[in-house]
Protein backbone atom coordinates (compact mmCIF):
# COMPACT_ATOMS: atom_id res chain seq x y z
CA UNK A 1 0.00 0.00 0.00
CA UNK A 2 1.16 3.34 -0.49
CA UNK A 3 0.49 5.96 2.68
CA UNK A 4 -2.18 8.87 1.28
CA UNK A 5 0.02 12.27 1.28
CA UNK A 6 -2.71 13.77 2.83
CA UNK A 7 -3.01 13.57 6.98
CA UNK A 8 -5.36 10.90 8.54
CA UNK A 9 -8.36 12.50 10.83
CA UNK A 10 -6.50 13.12 14.28
CA UNK A 11 -9.50 10.97 15.86
CA UNK A 12 -9.05 8.06 13.64
CA UNK A 13 -6.44 5.68 15.42
CA UNK A 14 -5.06 2.42 14.34
CA UNK A 15 -5.22 0.08 17.08
CA UNK A 16 -2.40 -3.07 16.43
CA UNK A 17 -2.95 -5.75 19.50
CA UNK A 18 0.03 -7.09 18.50
CA UNK A 19 2.68 -4.66 18.87
CA UNK A 20 6.25 -5.45 19.80
CA UNK A 21 6.47 -6.38 23.77
CA UNK A 22 7.87 -3.71 26.11
CA UNK A 23 11.23 -5.05 26.44
CA UNK A 24 12.48 -7.01 29.49
CA UNK A 25 16.13 -6.94 30.95
CA UNK A 26 18.23 -8.96 32.61
CA UNK A 27 20.23 -7.48 35.55
CA UNK A 28 24.17 -6.72 33.89
CA UNK A 29 27.73 -6.28 36.14
CA UNK A 30 30.07 -3.54 34.87
CA UNK A 31 33.30 -5.71 34.00
CA UNK A 32 36.72 -3.96 34.42
CA UNK A 33 39.20 -3.36 32.88
CA UNK A 34 37.30 -2.37 29.88
CA UNK A 35 38.60 -1.82 26.28
CA UNK A 36 36.82 0.53 24.18
CA UNK A 37 37.32 0.97 20.45
CA UNK A 38 37.99 4.00 19.40
CA UNK A 39 37.07 6.20 16.40
CA UNK A 40 40.82 5.36 14.69
CA UNK A 41 40.97 1.76 16.15
CA UNK A 42 42.98 2.08 19.04
CA UNK A 43 42.46 0.21 21.87
CA UNK A 44 41.26 2.66 25.33
CA UNK A 45 41.38 0.79 28.52
CA UNK A 46 39.61 1.13 31.61
CA UNK A 47 40.88 -0.02 35.02
CA UNK A 48 37.43 1.54 36.73
CA UNK A 49 34.98 3.96 35.81
CA UNK A 50 36.09 7.61 35.39
CA UNK A 51 35.09 9.83 37.93
CA UNK A 52 35.89 13.21 36.46
CA UNK A 53 34.97 13.30 32.76
CA UNK A 54 35.28 16.16 30.49
CA UNK A 55 32.57 15.54 27.95
CA UNK A 56 33.05 17.75 24.88
CA UNK A 57 29.88 16.89 23.19
CA UNK A 58 26.11 17.63 23.57
CA UNK A 59 24.77 14.41 23.05
CA UNK A 60 27.70 12.54 25.22
CA UNK A 61 26.35 14.84 28.53
CA UNK A 62 22.69 14.07 27.79
CA UNK A 63 23.40 10.34 27.60
CA UNK A 64 25.72 10.35 31.01
CA UNK A 65 23.06 12.21 32.80
CA UNK A 66 20.15 10.08 31.37
CA UNK A 67 21.84 6.79 32.89
CA UNK A 68 22.51 8.87 36.04
CA UNK A 69 26.00 9.58 36.02
CA UNK A 70 25.76 13.37 35.21
CA UNK A 71 27.81 14.24 39.14
CA UNK A 72 30.71 12.74 37.15
CA UNK A 73 30.85 15.29 34.57
CA UNK A 74 32.86 18.17 35.80
CA UNK A 75 33.35 20.58 32.47
CA UNK A 76 31.73 20.44 28.90
CA UNK A 77 31.63 23.39 26.13
CA UNK A 78 29.25 26.71 26.10
CA UNK A 79 27.17 25.14 23.52
CA UNK A 80 25.29 22.58 25.50
CA UNK A 81 21.97 23.11 27.60
CA UNK A 82 20.68 20.56 28.83
CA UNK A 83 19.83 18.79 31.16
CA UNK A 84 19.24 22.02 32.88
CA UNK A 85 22.20 20.60 35.24
CA UNK A 86 24.76 21.67 32.80
CA UNK A 87 24.12 25.76 34.16
CA UNK A 88 26.45 24.70 37.16
CA UNK A 89 29.01 22.89 34.90
CA UNK A 90 32.08 24.58 34.19
CA UNK A 91 32.69 25.52 30.31
CA UNK A 92 35.99 24.99 29.38
CA UNK A 93 35.70 26.42 25.52
CA UNK A 94 33.36 26.39 22.56
CA UNK A 95 32.86 24.38 19.83
CA UNK A 96 36.36 25.82 17.72
CA UNK A 97 38.49 27.08 21.54
CA UNK A 98 39.35 24.72 24.37
CA UNK A 99 41.07 25.89 27.68
CA UNK A 100 43.48 22.17 27.99
CA UNK A 101 45.06 24.04 30.83
CA UNK A 102 42.01 25.18 32.92
CA UNK A 103 41.01 21.11 31.98
CA UNK A 104 44.91 19.82 33.56
CA UNK A 105 43.65 22.15 36.76
CA UNK A 106 40.51 20.04 36.82
CA UNK A 107 41.94 16.78 37.14
CA UNK A 108 40.06 15.31 34.73
CA UNK A 109 40.79 11.77 34.22
CA UNK A 110 38.74 11.20 30.62
CA UNK A 111 37.78 13.94 28.05
CA UNK A 112 35.34 13.34 25.55
CA UNK A 113 35.48 14.37 22.23
CA UNK A 114 32.88 14.75 19.38
CA UNK A 115 35.67 16.24 16.62
CA UNK A 116 39.73 14.98 16.73
CA UNK A 117 40.26 18.37 16.47
CA UNK A 118 41.84 18.63 19.91
CA UNK A 119 42.96 14.98 20.43
CA UNK A 120 46.33 15.41 19.75
CA UNK A 121 47.41 18.48 22.22
CA UNK A 122 45.31 16.74 24.94
CA UNK A 123 47.27 13.51 24.56
CA UNK A 124 50.55 15.48 24.63
CA UNK A 125 49.56 17.39 28.12
CA UNK A 126 49.33 13.86 29.34
CA UNK A 127 44.90 13.41 29.22
CA UNK A 128 42.95 10.15 28.79
CA UNK A 129 40.95 11.18 25.43
CA UNK A 130 37.83 9.21 24.02
CA UNK A 131 36.64 10.12 20.31
CA UNK A 132 34.13 7.78 19.41
CA UNK A 133 32.80 6.42 15.92
CA UNK A 134 30.18 9.19 15.02
CA UNK A 135 26.50 8.57 14.60
CA UNK A 136 26.23 9.17 11.01
CA UNK A 137 23.45 7.63 9.14
CA UNK A 138 22.41 4.64 11.35
CA UNK A 139 19.89 5.42 13.84
CA UNK A 140 20.73 1.93 15.89
CA UNK A 141 24.43 3.29 16.93
CA UNK A 142 22.77 5.55 18.67
CA UNK A 143 21.34 2.36 21.39
CA UNK A 144 24.96 1.00 21.01
CA UNK A 145 26.57 4.71 22.36
CA UNK A 146 24.24 4.37 25.15
CA UNK A 147 25.39 0.94 25.90
CA UNK A 148 29.02 2.22 25.68
CA UNK A 149 28.69 4.94 28.19
CA UNK A 150 26.83 2.53 30.69
CA UNK A 151 30.53 0.23 30.21
CA UNK A 152 32.47 2.89 30.94
CA UNK A 153 30.78 4.87 33.79
CA UNK A 154 29.99 1.33 35.39
CA UNK A 155 25.81 1.98 34.81
CA UNK A 156 25.49 -0.69 33.03
CA UNK A 157 21.78 -1.82 33.77
CA UNK A 158 20.32 1.79 33.46
CA UNK A 159 22.25 2.33 29.78
CA UNK A 160 20.69 -1.06 28.89
CA UNK A 161 17.48 0.06 30.07
CA UNK A 162 17.91 3.14 27.91
CA UNK A 163 18.90 1.67 24.77
CA UNK A 164 16.36 -1.30 25.02
CA UNK A 165 13.04 1.32 25.06
CA UNK A 166 14.62 3.65 22.37
CA UNK A 167 15.30 -0.03 20.25
CA UNK A 168 11.33 -0.35 21.19
CA UNK A 169 10.15 2.62 20.27
CA UNK A 170 12.22 1.96 16.78
CA UNK A 171 10.40 -1.38 16.71
CA UNK A 172 7.17 0.02 17.54
CA UNK A 173 7.13 2.77 14.35
CA UNK A 174 9.20 0.08 11.73
CA UNK A 175 5.95 -2.68 13.41
CA UNK A 176 2.99 0.21 12.38
CA UNK A 177 4.60 1.31 8.83
CA UNK A 178 5.33 -1.96 7.79
CA UNK A 179 1.96 -2.74 5.43
CA UNK A 180 2.44 0.70 3.59
CA UNK A 181 4.90 0.47 0.82
CA UNK A 182 5.90 4.45 1.09
CA UNK A 183 4.36 7.65 2.44
CA UNK A 184 5.01 11.42 0.99
CA UNK A 185 7.91 13.05 -0.36
CA UNK A 186 9.60 15.34 1.94
CA UNK A 187 11.86 17.84 1.76
CA UNK A 188 14.37 19.36 4.92
CA UNK A 189 15.82 22.63 4.79
CA UNK A 190 18.35 23.05 7.54
CA UNK A 191 19.55 26.95 6.43
CA UNK A 192 20.36 27.87 3.01
CA UNK A 193 18.18 24.62 1.31
CA UNK A 194 20.93 22.98 2.41
CA UNK A 195 19.58 19.49 3.32
CA UNK A 196 20.32 15.74 3.80
CA UNK A 197 20.89 13.04 1.58
CA UNK A 198 20.13 9.71 2.21
CA UNK A 199 23.08 8.32 3.76
CA UNK A 200 22.79 10.73 6.95
CA UNK A 201 20.73 10.29 9.95
CA UNK A 202 17.79 11.96 8.97
CA UNK A 203 18.15 10.34 6.00
CA UNK A 204 17.78 7.37 8.18
CA UNK A 205 14.82 9.15 9.65
CA UNK A 206 12.92 9.72 6.25
CA UNK A 207 13.47 5.88 5.72
CA UNK A 208 12.14 4.73 8.72
CA UNK A 209 9.35 7.02 8.30
CA UNK A 210 8.57 6.01 4.79
CA UNK A 211 9.13 9.09 3.36
CA UNK A 212 10.61 9.96 -0.07
CA UNK A 213 13.88 12.01 0.11
CA UNK A 214 13.78 14.43 -2.80
CA UNK A 215 17.70 14.94 -2.07
CA UNK A 216 17.87 11.07 -2.23
CA UNK A 217 20.65 11.48 -4.73
CA UNK A 218 22.75 14.55 -2.41
CA UNK A 219 25.67 12.44 -0.71
CA UNK A 220 25.72 13.19 2.37
CA UNK A 221 24.38 17.06 3.02
CA UNK A 222 24.05 19.44 -0.18
CA UNK A 223 22.45 22.34 -1.08
CA UNK A 224 19.46 22.35 -4.00
CA UNK A 225 18.52 24.95 -6.25
CA UNK A 226 15.15 26.28 -6.02
CA UNK A 227 14.42 25.05 -9.53
CA UNK A 228 15.07 21.40 -8.01
CA UNK A 229 13.14 21.47 -5.50
CA UNK A 230 10.24 23.24 -6.90
CA UNK A 231 10.81 20.25 -9.97
CA UNK A 232 10.47 17.62 -6.75
CA UNK A 233 7.54 19.23 -5.65
CA UNK A 234 7.81 18.00 -1.98
CA UNK A 235 4.26 16.89 -0.15
CA UNK A 236 5.98 17.87 2.75
CA UNK A 237 8.82 20.69 3.99
CA UNK A 238 10.69 20.57 7.42
CA UNK A 239 12.64 23.28 8.19
CA UNK A 240 13.97 24.91 11.73
CA UNK A 241 12.91 28.35 10.36
CA UNK A 242 9.82 27.93 7.99
CA UNK A 243 9.94 32.04 7.33
CA UNK A 244 12.74 31.84 5.40
CA UNK A 245 10.74 29.64 2.68
CA UNK A 246 7.57 31.28 2.95
CA UNK A 247 9.02 34.64 1.75
CA UNK A 248 10.82 32.89 -0.70
CA UNK A 249 7.84 33.77 -4.16
CA UNK A 250 9.92 30.90 -6.05
CA UNK A 251 8.17 28.74 -3.82
CA UNK A 252 4.83 29.83 -4.06
CA UNK A 253 3.48 27.35 -5.70
CA UNK A 254 4.26 24.32 -3.53
CA UNK A 255 1.46 23.16 -1.66
CA UNK A 256 3.24 23.03 1.96
CA UNK A 257 3.76 26.53 1.04
CA UNK A 258 0.14 27.53 -0.09
CA UNK A 259 -1.42 25.70 2.86
CA UNK A 260 1.14 27.84 5.45
CA UNK A 261 2.10 23.95 6.48
CA UNK A 262 6.14 23.68 6.75
CA UNK A 263 6.87 21.66 9.71
CA UNK A 264 9.13 23.55 12.49
CA UNK A 265 11.80 20.90 13.30
CA UNK A 266 12.90 20.60 16.76
CA UNK A 267 16.66 20.72 16.75
CA UNK A 268 16.95 20.36 20.22
CA UNK A 269 15.51 16.96 19.30
CA UNK A 270 16.71 15.80 15.89
CA UNK A 271 20.09 18.06 15.87
CA UNK A 272 21.68 15.85 18.59
CA UNK A 273 22.18 12.09 18.42
CA UNK A 274 21.38 11.49 22.39
CA UNK A 275 18.20 10.33 24.36
CA UNK A 276 16.11 12.82 23.69
CA UNK A 277 16.28 11.93 19.49
CA UNK A 278 13.69 9.31 19.95
CA UNK A 279 11.29 12.26 20.80
CA UNK A 280 11.75 14.29 17.68
CA UNK A 281 11.33 10.90 15.30
CA UNK A 282 8.31 10.07 17.33
CA UNK A 283 7.15 14.00 16.67
CA UNK A 284 7.97 13.10 13.48
CA UNK A 285 5.49 9.97 12.90
CA UNK A 286 2.92 12.04 14.75
CA UNK A 287 2.69 14.83 12.92
CA UNK A 288 2.56 12.77 9.22
CA UNK A 289 0.82 10.31 10.30
CA UNK A 290 -1.64 11.53 12.75
CA UNK A 291 -4.21 8.91 12.27
CA UNK A 292 -1.80 6.24 12.30
CA UNK A 293 0.15 6.89 15.58
CA UNK A 294 -1.22 7.29 18.89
Amino acid sequence: KEIQSQKFPKDRIVQYFSAPSPPTYEKLTAQFPLTVIARDGSEIIFNKPPERIVAYDAAAVETIFAIGQGHKIIGTHSWVSHPVEVENIEKVGDAFNMNIERILDLDADLVFLFHPTFKEELEKAGLKVLLLESVDDDLMKMADTFRTWGQITGAVNEAEILAKNFESRIAKIKFILDPYHSGPSVFQDVGDLWTPGNNTLMGNVFQLLKLKNVAHDVDNYGQLSPEVIIDRNPQIIISSNPDLLYQNPAFNKLLPIKNKSIFKSNDDYLGIPGPRFILGLEELANEFYPGIFK
